[in-house]
């Protein structure tokens, strides 16, 4: 397809009759035709027909766009209606498409430079011509969003309102709030995030990940960083949550909120009871129960209430209370002297030594090929997935991530069961299958393919 150049000069309210570009479907050749109309509407360059608005034309003109073979044409026919334009009010109009297209759907390679040339030299005239660069240098480094929003957001942009307030919760019950635009992706909030902490290696960024819960937790799963957050955000029922998911990056701890960040997620993870301590170990439970009482800075003896949610629910029926209250006492007198930052550390240290630090760890029901006597922990990181018996801490099976050639999700084998998981893996001449039941089955696979596709830079098809 090359442009008309010779149909280009027509003025602003002409219209046309055949695509500006040479187009050999008539079908196709129609539809640009209608476009080049539904522009000059949405304009104001021409009456909008009967039961027709703003919105309406807006998803008309973005719909032809999904049609790869139409979108060059549809942005030569708007760098027309905004070339010379003696309407300031309709020009705006004009820019105001050219700035959502941009970051919608990506032009040819063909078409690129000129566009990128068009815009440069706009850019100085129109305020919108910067914004367009912007939204279209994101959208060749993440595809652009493609998926047409939701009215409401439409709507929104047509009245001028880009920019919205999120909230992202936070291990620990602290919400981070940021502002995104039209066009926001994951990994610019994760980058922004991170810098609050003091994290600027692209390494370590790339391990924190923001999790989607969606129907009060009906469905969990982690964000691409290329996902335009617009697309889910704008959804009902939908909350954003962010959490250390890689570990690979050595601990630093010269930045209070990173110290207060990582506390937080270590601590939920210890009293879920994920990261798991003996319950015949009574001096390191009474250690971690006094560092946590110290985090909170507080200057009063711990009551029965504090005690009780510094210990783990599993392990309460299984210690004495007593015992763990008068070494609490003696812990703490051990550490006079230490801030709440210092006793946030400590825990922390003390928690990487669990053989699951570092680890997402899930709790699982039932395995296919092991014979369990109760739920297994099951712990998930970039290398592979790993069981382990929660009383010996021992593992039990070891399957590297790069020898996964195959998921599945199983449906509950009872009425009100949990759902599985089905992974094929080893080599081709030699497969194996294993399957697991955790009611967070869709979760898991989900965060396995976020893992694989983090660590390969591929897309891993191995969703079925």
């Amino acid at each position: 397809m090359h442009p008309r150049l010779t149909v280009l000069p027509l003025g602003p309210q002409a219209h046309i009759q055949e695509s500006l570009l040479s187009i050999s479907d008539e079908d196709t050749s129609r539809q640009a035709v209608a476009g080049f109309q539904a522009l000059m509407q949405f304009m104001g360059d021409q009456s909008r027909p009967r039961g027709k608005d703003k919105l309406d034309l807006l998803y008309e003109l973005l719909r032809l766009c999904q049609d790869e073979s139409l979108r060059d044409e549809i942005y030569c026919q708007v760098i027309k209606q905004v070339t010379g334009h003696p309407r300031q009010d309709h020009c705006a109009r004009g820019w105001s498409f050219l700035s959502l297209l941009t970051g919608f759907f990506p032009p040819s390679t063909t078409l690129m430079p000129y566009l990128t040339k068009f815009l440069q030299d706009s850019g100085p005239s129109q305020e919108l011509a910067q914004s367009s660069q912007e939204h279209l240098q994101r959208t060749v480094k993440y595809g652009g969003r493609q998926r047409l929003p939701l009215p409401g957001e439409m709507q929104a942009f047509l009245k001028g309102q880009t920019v919205h307030l999120v909230l992202i919760h936070l291990p620990g019950g602290t919400d981070y709030k940021t502002n995104i635009r039209t066009f926001t992706v994951v990994a610019e909030v994760l980058e922004e995030m991170c810098r609050q902490m003091g994290i600027t290696e692209p390494q370590e960024v790339q391990e924190f990940a923001l999790f989607l819960h969606k129907a009060e937790g009906k469905l969990v799963r982690p964000l691409r960083h290329s996902e335009y957050l617009n697309n889910v955000v704008m959804e009902k029922d939908v909350s954003l949550h962010s959490r250390r998911l890689g570990w690979e990056t050595p601990l630093h701890f010269n930045n209070p909120t990173y110290i207060s960040t990582h506390y937080s997620q270590v601590r939920q993870d210890y009293l879920q009871g994920k990261l798991r301590i003996s319950a015949q170990a009574d001096a390191q439970i009474a250690r971690l129960a006094a560092l946590q009482h110290l985090s909170r800075d507080k200057k009063t003896p711990p009551s029965e209430q504090d005690l009780l949610a510094y210990i783990p629910k599993l392990l309460q029926w299984e210690i004495s209370m007593t015992t763990i209250k008068d070494l609490m006492g003696q812990e703490l007198r051990k550490l006079q002297g230490h801030s709440s930052q210092d006793a946030q550390i400590s825990f922390i240290e003390a928690m990487s030594q669990l053989p699951l630090f570092g680890y997402a760890i899930y709790v699982v029901l039932r395995v296919s090929r092991l014979p369990l006597t109760g739920p297994t922990l099951l712990g998930l990181n970039h290398q592979h997935l790993l069981l382990m018996d929660p009383s010996s801490q021992k593992p039990r099976c070891s399957i590297s991530l790069k020898n996964l050639q195959r998921l599945r999700l199983l449906s509950p084998q009872e009425e009100g069961g949990p759902p599985g998981l089905e992974i094929n893996y080893g080599l081709a001449d030699s497969p194996q299958t294993t399957w697991f039941e955790l009611p967070q089955a869709q979760e898991l696979l989900y965060t396995i393919i976020f893992l694989l596709n983090n660590t390969c830079s591929l897309e891993w098809p191995g969703l079925n």
